[in-house]
C-alpha cells in the first residue's frame, strides 16, 4: 500500500555480511525507482557523488556499512533489506516467512514484503494496521493498479471519497491513479493481502 515514509528502521548487521554487489545493487535501483528518486535526488539525500551510486546499482562498487545506512535513510527502508539470506538458488523466486523485509511507516502501518525483491511490475504485501492507524489525512494516487483482501479485522476504504467498510474475508481492487486512503476502524489489529503493479 505504501502510504508516506518519514523514517527507517536499522536492524545493525555486520560489515562481514556484505552482500552480492549486482543483487545489491538491482535493490537498490529497485527500490529509488519505488521511491520516484533520480539519481541527483539520492546522491543529495546519502551525500554520495551520481557517478558513485550510478557504479553501486550496477555492481561495480562495493558500499560501505556507512553507505548502507544512509541508503537505507534515504530509501526509508531497514538496513537488513540489503542483505539477502535466501540461499542462491532461491534469490528473485521465494521469500521465506522469517526473512521478509519489513517496511515501517510512522502512521502504526507497516509492510511486510511477500515478493522476492523489489524488481519486476507485480508486487505482493502483508500490510498491518494498528487499531485506529491509517495512510495519513492526504489521499493517496499514483500509477498501476492494486487490489487486496482483508485477512482479519477491518479496513475502512475510501476511493474517489466513497466509503467502504470491509470485513475479514472481503476483497477489492482499483486503479491507483483514483484518489484512496484506508483506515483500521476496529479496536484489534487489521491484516491485509495487498497486490499492487509497480510503474515508471
Amino acid at each position: 500500500m505504501l502510504a508516506g515514509m518519514t523514517s527507517a528502521h536499522t536492524d545493525p548487521l555486520s560489515s562481514s555480511s556484505q552482500p552480492d554487489p549486482a543483487w545489491l545493487g538491482e535493490q537498490i535501483r529497485q527500490l529509488r525507482k519505488l521511491r520516484k528518486l533520480s539519481l541527483q535526488q539520492l546522491s543529495a539525500a546519502t551525500g554520495r557523488s551520481i557517478g558513485f551510486l550510478s557504479q553501486l546499482e550496477r555492481g561495480k562498487s562495493q558500499p560501505s556499512v556507512s553507505d548502507l545506512n544512509k541508503l537505507a535513510s534515504a530509501l526509508a527502508v531497514p538496513y537488513s533489506v540489503f542483505f539477502s539470506q535466501a540461499p542462491q538458488h532461491e534469490r528473485g523466486l521465494v521469500v521465506r516467512q522469517a526473512h521478509r523485509p519489513v517496511l515501517h511507516y510512522a502512521e502504526g502501518v507497516s509492510d511486510a514484503l511477500l515478493s522476492p525483491g523489489f524488481g519486476g511490475e507485480l508486487q505482493l504485501m502483508l500490510s498491518r494496521f494498528a487499531a485506529g492507524a491509517s495512510s495519513g489525512a492526504q489521499t493517496l494516487t499514483h500509477g498501476g493498479e492494486q487490489g487486496g483482501m482483508v485477512l482479519c479485522g477491518e479496513l475502512e476504504l475510501w476511493v474517489d471519497e466513497q466509503r467502504h467498510h470491509l470485513q475479514a474475508g472481503d476483497s477489492f481492487s482499483f486503479n491507483s491513479s483514483r484518489p484512496h486512503r484506508y483506515r483500521n476502524p476496529g479496536t484489534i489489529e487489521t491484516q491485509v493481502m495487498w497486490a499492487y503493479t509497480v510503474s515508471d
